[in-house]
């Protein structure tokens, strides 16, 4: 073979050689930095002990990191200066217990979550499970600086929050899948980390969402999680309402005091022109007095302008932030609402999770007189299937127990009136519920409230038992020991007024001709109505005075009762059905006027789900 050609095929063999040397080379250097940062972080954990932490305060600097440092620390930077740690820390995971605090906190909070560097990202998550798995007592730890970054997007400059959400959800996963019973240092993390309510609305729903994402592979802390979300959403619905209620009273009040500073302007405008008409007679001082007075009315005026705008500007904002909260809960709502596939009816999961909804409602939302608009999320869910609906009615009949009082009875009034008031306003409100599902729940109302005076009427005469003039001026706590009743009765009225159609046929059995009204057959369970309305009791003095005429009208109009003679003896009597202000009994007319728990939903957002299963009212 000719000597150029011996050379040809040389020299690839020596290439090769001398890069497997180079890289032998390179590994052996890795394997020694390797060995020596090892030996190192074993070295700065021994000191401790003996009470010198120079090489421990190294060491912990090491994992400091924050996306908010300084230039000179990037996430690049830091990815490479970090990644060899990492192994070296790993092999000394079993000596990290409570000594360690500082190291182990600065691990778990270091900002590793937004490196770019996929390899580096396992490599962390691999090294905080197994801190977590060797050392169970810092699984809280963990939990706490985990759940901090589920506000993370929520923000203009948060970037790819979707990448960091999911590196955080796969720790948390396998955190819980290590430690099955971690449960309650996730709950307590939850909770620690919540965003307050006046934090904007965006960080509130990233965080809301991420919460109930964790759901997913933590179902053993449902219950926990979801009753936190419900009552975050009710917390923010009652403000709403209470910045309402001062906002309606502000405004009545600017009324008034308008009315006061331009009868004042006028006077002033006045005085001002006679100072110009006698300048000549030396009053100048009294003008500029005046003149200082008009300055300061001008000024109150503007001020009271200004604390109006501000407030219906923040209403406005807290108005937003719980229609985002609301339509996020909803949206998730409708992605666990599944249907079997072989028997089409809904899944036994979406059945459980119905019932921990029913569950919560029945600790959270039904005791809460303000709430507005959480209930809403109760309203969807029973549409969703009859059996649904059947169960949540039969639920709140069951709250209002039965009628005659026992000293067994664990069910507040509160509880018993609000139940009432949701019965009444679902059935009238439900579009989704039949005819039959109306006409019981009207005929289970009527009987309670028949058996209710039965009970009445058999009490001592000289306790209890009042004339029908007594009855109408009754003192405050005789209408506080019926209010049950009363809110029972109203729910019966304000049912009738929205689905008297669905509560009456024509002779023939076919559907009802408003032009034929004098002809029509109703229901045997609205028998004993009659008696109710008319009974020594007198709910209609007591119910809300909208719903008072408007079931007299629409009664009178159907030809189902006549009862206005009955309003107008009210009014004579002491202003009830006419005046709420003119009664002597407030805090009940507050209680039964100012609570129908379905009136229309007035979220933008979230009225997208409620509107199709909705019964808008009918003249």
């Amino acid at each position: 073979m000719p000597a150029t050609e011996e050379a040809v095929v040389e020299r690839p063999i020596k290439e090769a050689v001398s890069r497997r040397k180079q890289a032998s080379s390179s590994d052996t250097s890795m394997i020694n930095k390797q060995v020596f940062l090892q030996k190192f972080v074993e070295s700065a954990l021994l000191q401790v002990k003996e009470g010198n932490l120079d090489e421990y305060h190294k060491l912990v600097k090491v994992f400091a990191y924050t996306r908010h440092s300084t230039l000179d620390a990037t996430a690049t930077k830091y990815t490479t200066e970090v990644s060899p740690w990492i192994q070296a820390l790993s092999a000394n995971v079993s000596s990290l217990g409570i000594t360690y605090r500082d190291l182990v906190t600065t691990v778990f909070s270091s900002d590793w979550v937004t490196a770019p560097n996929p390899r580096f990202v396992r490599s962390y998550t691999t090294l905080v499970l197994q801190i977590v798995s060797a050392h169970p007592e810092w699984v809280p730890q963990a939990m706490s600086s985990l759940a901090r970054w589920f506000t993370y997007g929520g923000h203009h400059k948060d970037t790819e929050p979707e990448r960091v959400h999911s590196h955080v959800h796969v720790l948390i996963q396998e955190i819980h899948r290590a430690i099955p019973t971690c449960g309650p240092s996730l709950v307590a993390a939850l909770a620690e980390s919540w965003p307050f309510r006046a934090i904007r609305a965006n960080v509130q729903v990233v965080y809301v969402r991420n919460v109930l994402r964790c759901l997913e592979y933590a179902g053993g802390v449902r219950r926990e999680v979801l009753q936190m979300v419900l009552n975050h959403v009710l917390q923010i619905d009652v403000e709403v309402q209470v910045e309402l209620d001062d906002l309606e009273s502000d405004e009545e009040s600017e009324v008034e005091d308008t009315g006061v500073f331009e009868f004042e302007d006028e006077e002033q405008s006045d005085a001002k022109d006679g100072d110009q008409s006698d300048a000549k007679d030396d009053e100048s001082e009294e003008s500029g007095s005046d003149s200082d007075s008009d300055s300061d009315s001008e000024s109150d005026a503007d001020s009271v302008t200004s604390d109006l705008g501000r407030a219906r500007y923040n209403a406005k904002k807290t108005v937003a932030k719980l229609d985002a909260l609301m339509s996020t809960l909803l949206t998730w709502l409708e992605r666990h609402c599944h249907v079997d596939e072989q028997t089409g009816e809904m899944s036994e999961s979406t059945s459980r999770l119905f019932l921990l909804f029913l569950d919560l409602f029945d600790t959270v939302i039904l005791p809460t007189f303000k709430s507005r608009y959480t209930q809403f999320v109760l309203f969807y869910f029973s549409s969703q299937n009859a059996e649904y609906s059947d169960v949540f009615l039969g639920t709140m009949v069951g709250n209002l127990g039965e009628p005659m009082r026992s000293a067994h009875d664990r069910v507040s009034s509160v509880t018993k009136v609000s139940a009432a008031a949701y019965l009444g306003s679902f059935v009238a409100r439900a579009k989704f519920l039949t005819p039959s599902v109306v006409r019981s729940v009207v005929g289970v109302l009527v009987q309670w409230a028949n058996t209710y005076m039965d009970w009445y009427e058999e009490q001592d005469v000289q306790s209890v038992v009042r004339t029908y003039a007594q009855a109408l001026g009754a003192p405050q706590a005789e209408i506080e020991r019926h209010v049950v009743f009363f809110a029972v009765s109203q729910a019966i009225l304000y049912m009738f007024c929205f689905r008297w159609r669905d509560l009456a046929e024509s002779q023939s059995g076919g559907p009802i001709v408003e032009t034929e009204l004098d002809s029509v057959c109703w229901c045997t369970e609205l028998e004993g109505l009659q008696r109710i309305v008319f009974s020594r009791l007198n709910p209609l003095h007591a119910c809300a005075p909208a719903v008072a005429q408007q079931f007299a009208s629409v009664a009178s109009q159907t030809n189902f009762m006549f009862c206005y003679a009955v309003l107008q003896q009210n009014r004579r009597t002491n202003g009830y059905a006419g005046d709420a202000t003119a009664s002597p009994d407030l805090a009940l007319r507050n209680k039964l006027d100012s609570f129908f728990p379905f009136d229309p939903m007035a979220l933008p957002v979230s009225r997208q789900f409620i509107d199709g299963i909705y019964m808008e009212w009918q003249d």
